[in-house]
């Protein structure tokens, strides 16, 4: 069973639709029906990690951990998919925060983002192997159904990983195009190698080896593609100092003070 899990967030999450002009009653009302998506919630999680890992999610068992009727829990969501797609929405809100906070490009060399990121994913994934599996199986709430959550949620890294490598490449004039694919393909390599570590799958390792040897083939992929741009840089320097220098001996603005990392 892994960890219990965080829902401090819960209410930042797709629980409430699209707000529009309402009145203070309606207001009142709507705050009430929010307030009981989020515990319905919260109980289909708790749920769901608690629960053997081929188990099906009852919606009267999540009615009963609740502390509510049936109805209920059916007139709060138009069905069980709707329920497991806000569900997603929340796992997936919550991994981002985690990221969020080691992948600080400010805090530590390039080596040491990278190992304390790659901790970060490897831990999420062995402590909550539940919500692993459950993310896999379907989109989140706001998505259109063609993507599951774990497809969309690497997508959504990838992208911002190349945001920031455009920002710098732009104001070192050098050429991104040899890291454009590097996003999505380290991404990937780091997620799917630690599932099969966690299965048993991949060569049997400590976790401190796993981590620092994805963050190491990551360095690897990073430094082959800078090269291939011209642009050298240090994996144990640290990361803002070093791109900052950078940028100044171009003569541009440093790209990390103006692009907060954003999940």
């Amino acid at each position: 069973m892994g960890k219990p899990y965080p829902l401090s967030t819960l209410d930042t999450v797709s629980i409430a639709p699209e707000a529009t002009a309402v009145s203070g009653y309606e207001a009142r009302w709507e705050q009430h029906n929010s307030e009981r998506r989020g515990q319905i919630v919260r109980a289909a999680i708790a749920l769901l990690e608690e629960g053997p890992a081929d188990a099906d999610l009852a919606m009267r068992e999540v009615a009963r951990r609740a502390g509510l009727a049936k109805s209920v829990v059916y007139r709060q969501f138009g069905s069980k998919d709707e329920l497991e797609r806000r569900m997603r929405s929340l796992i997936f809100t919550e991994f981002a925060a985690v990221l969020e906070d080691n992948l600080d490009l400010s805090d530590g060399s390039l080596r040491e983002i990278l190992r304390r990121t790659v901790a970060a994913v490897a831990d999420w994934m062995r402590d909550h192997s539940r919500l692993d599996e459950f993310v896999r199986r379907g989109p989140i709430f706001e998505s259109d159904g063609s993507l599951d959550a774990l497809s969309q949620f690497k997508q959504r890294i990838a992208a911002h990983a190349e945001g920031i490598i455009a920002s710098v490449a732009q104001v070192l004039h050098a050429d991104d195009a040899p890291f454009r694919s590097v996003p999505f393909a380290v991404v990937t390599m780091v997620e799917a190698t630690l599932s099969a570590w966690i299965r048993g799958a991949a060569p049997e390792c400590s976790r401190e080896d796993i981590v620092a040897d994805l963050a190491d083939y990551a360095w690897y992929v990073l430094d082959g593609a800078a090269r291939a741009a011209g642009v050298e840089i240090a994996p144990d320097e640290p990361f803002a100092s070093m791109i900052a220098a950078l940028t100044t001996r171009a003569g541009g603005p440093d790209p990390l003070s103006s692009q907060p990392v954003e999940l």
